[in-house]
């Protein structure tokens, strides 16, 4: 088993046809850790109806891990309005920025679609969009590879990544972080600026998946 102090994980977007739950069990019952940050964008929406029994599974290890790990949900764009169900599911203490100390240095985790001005300026385009895309992911082949695909090429086409990772290093630098976390942008990314540390942890809608661990002496983004 792997050890490490923390672990963050973000855009899970469970009750999507690209989500995978099964993946996201294995890597957690594959490390020993303190603390577990889900980074946002666990749900994709409201409509638990789409859940299903790998989604639970997972949902209901987290619950047991809440027990005597320490887990922290940071609210995204998909998670507005979930926080209560949050705390009685999961039992965890949920913000919408996260903020903590570690070995004598500021940690900051905030979701990142704060940063997002075309989510901002364009609400109901967004919403279109994303009812569009889990079309797509029904009627997509079981591989899911266009489906990818369309993420990819749209959040590269905002140049998003770029967008978000300049906003939270400014962000972390206002509130004296020394290192900044994000997910939002589904690409796992590290900056540096303004003496602020910059890491996007990725998704789990997409292949290879990402995750981050930090410990005392380092922090990693991997593949899955």
């Amino acid at each position: 088993m792997k050890k490490t102090h923390t672990l963050i994980i973000s855009d899970l977007h469970l009750g999507t046809e690209v989500s995978q739950p099964g993946k996201v069990l294995e890597m957690l019952k594959n490390y020993s850790f303190r603390k577990l940050i889900l980074l946002g964008d666990v749900f994709d929406s409201m409509d638990f109806r789409h859940l299903k029994r790998d989604d639970w599974n997972l949902l209901n290890f987290i619950g047991e891990l809440s027990r005597d790990k320490k887990v922290r949900w940071v609210i995204g764009n998909h998670d507005q309005g979930l926080s209560d169900i949050f705390e009685s599911l999961m039992d965890a203490r949920v913000y919408e920025v996260y903020t903590w100390q570690y070995n004598q240095q500021k940690y900051l985790a905030i979701h990142g679609h704060q940063f997002d001005r075309f989510l901002i300026n364009n609400t109901f385009l967004s919403y279109l969009a994303t009812n569009v895309y889990n079309l797509i992911q029904r009627l997509d082949s079981k591989e899911k590879n266009f489906s990818h695909y369309l993420k990819r090429k749209s959040k590269g086409w905002l140049r998003l990544s770029e967008k978000v990772a300049r906003s939270a290093m400014l962000y972390g630098k206002k509130y004296g972080a020394d290192f900044v976390f994000c997910g939002h942008t589904h690409k796992a990314t590290e900056k540096s600026n303004h003496n602020v540390r910059y890491f996007n942890s990725g998704c789990w809608t997409d292949i290879p998946c990402t995750y981050i661990t930090i410990d005392e002496n380092d922090i990693q983004i991997h593949e899955y």
